[in-house]
């Protein structure tokens, strides 16, 4: 064991490289040993081995992700190497490295960063030539076989449907992440073509609207702060890309003795944001059916390992090749809903948000 874990320091230290790193790894086979391999229960030696990659396991919801994936791929009777690389793009690249001498048939990524994201998943379809799954959103490359990822113009939607059937009519400003990112600008494009016939109309009236780097919530806390300024208090709504920038608006609105007045949303679910919705200080959190992804990457890795078609609701062309996946779909959490929506998914205990 002390070889394993010595063998690991000197390959992330860069002191051996990543050649060195794989015979050395083969020969104790410590790549499973030592980095981990969680599975079901015992299953025969033929057995499909899948790898999914994680950018970490710090963020909430990655460790739901990783169950709902973990679930399904039991019932497919499927074995799994699963591995978080604390956001770190050499560490995954190590990881991802280790897989492959465990003996993965199948690789499921959500890359660290996507430039060095391209780059491994690249080489490992090089060397090895196994199914690559994207998995949180579409990796914008050839070399991948599938892909599963939110609608995120549908998160921009229901969020505004549901400001639009409240009748939250006035001046709005619109929290966006960073503008570099598909993911935020498909967020708020999808919830503009709502609001859009309305701002036409005159009834919705959008006085701000800023771009916010690493979807950093000081930044949405000094955009509402600044739209407070701007209108005298006179704000109706503030539309969030997700729940980090509608926590750092609550901050802004609460200061003002707004909160609860102005209709606020968000996305993903937090825990804090939760036990807003129950406080009434948020109207509604964008949920994406995480259940639903799992189960898809843990799907599409066993019928590809198999040579068969994975199902798929949706196919882009990346650089010229047809890449099949599952588009997810969401759903607005709001404080009559949220029971229910805690019952079906287990994403968080009701005591968790102040419900027991």
């Amino acid at each position: 064991m002390k070889d394993r874990h010595r063998l690991l320091d000197l390959y992330f230290s860069g002191k051996i490289d990543r050649r060195a790193f794989l015979k050395a790894a083969a020969a104790y086979g410590a790549a499973g040993a030592t980095l981990g391999m969680s599975a079901g229960a015992a299953h025969a030696e033929d057995d499909i081995l899948v790898g999914f990659s994680f950018p970490s396991f710090e963020h909430f919801r990655w460790s739901h992700d990783r169950r709902y994936f973990q679930t399904r791929a039991d019932e497919l009777g499927m074995q799994y190497v699963i591995q978080g690389a604390e956001e770190d793009a050499a560490k995954q690249d190590a990881q991802v490295d280790a897989m492959l001498t465990r003996g993965i048939q199948a690789l499921v990524i959500i890359p660290v960063n996507i430039e060095a994201g391209l780059n491994l998943i690249r080489r490992v379809k090089e060397e090895t030539n196994i199914p690559i799954i994207s998995y949180n959103y579409v990796i914008p490359s050839p070399h991948i076989d599938y892909w599963a990822a939110r609608d995120n113009y549908l998160v921009g939607e229901v969020q505004a449907r549901q400001a639009i059937e409240q009748e939250v009519f006035g001046k709005w400003a619109v929290v966006s992440g960073p503008a570099g990112v598909d993911v935020a600008r498909q967020k708020t494009e999808g919830a503009m073509r709502v609001f859009q016939p309305h701002i036409d109309s005159g009834q919705i009236e959008i006085v701000s609207h800023e771009w916010h780097e690493a979807w950093r919530s000081e930044g949405a806390l000094n955009q509402i702060e600044n739209a407070l300024t701007l209108t005298g208090n006179d704000l109706q709504g503030v539309l969030c890309n997700e729940d980090g920038l509608a926590l750092g608006s609550l901050r802004a609105l609460t200061e003002q003795g707004l909160a609860g007045d102005v209709w606020l949303c968000g996305e993903d679910v937090f825990p804090e944001v939760a036990r807003e919705i129950v406080n009434g200080n948020i109207a509604m959190s964008a949920w994406t059916d995480l259940i639903e992804m799992g189960r898809s990457a843990a799907d599409a890795a066993h019928a590809l390992v198999r040579g068969e078609a994975p199902p798929s609701n949706e196919t882009l062309t990346v650089e010229g090749v047809d890449v099949p996946g599952m588009r997810i779909a969401s759903r607005g959490v709001t404080k009559e809903t949220l029971p229910e929506f805690l019952e079906v998914t287990d994403w968080l205990k009701p005591s968790d948000v102040g419900l027991e």
